[in-house]
């Protein structure tokens, strides 16, 4: 499955938030497809493929810290 995450850093927050993306631990399990900054909100997005749904929420947790995230299953629209 394909997710994306979008990251809305907390004001006290950018630079951990900037810093985390560039550095992220990639658990096993978790493939990053890309990673953006964003001008304008949200502030961030990550998009990555992961076979368990558990494995892609522990994976999300990662960005908690930083800012508010909010996570969807994304599909190709050559599968529809």
């Amino acid at each position: 499955m394909k997710f994306v995450t979008f990251i809305n850093a907390y004001p006290d927050k950018y630079s951990d938030m900037f810093l985390l993306l560039k550095s992220m631990h990639v658990p096993d399990g978790i493939s990053i497809i890309s990673s953006y900054f964003i001008f304008g909100k949200p502030d961030a997005m990550v998009i990555f493929e992961c076979g368990d749904e558990s494995k892609a929420l522990k994976f999300v947790e990662t960005f908690a810290g930083v800012g508010d995230t909010e996570t969807h299953v994304i599909v190709s629209v050559e599968r529809i």
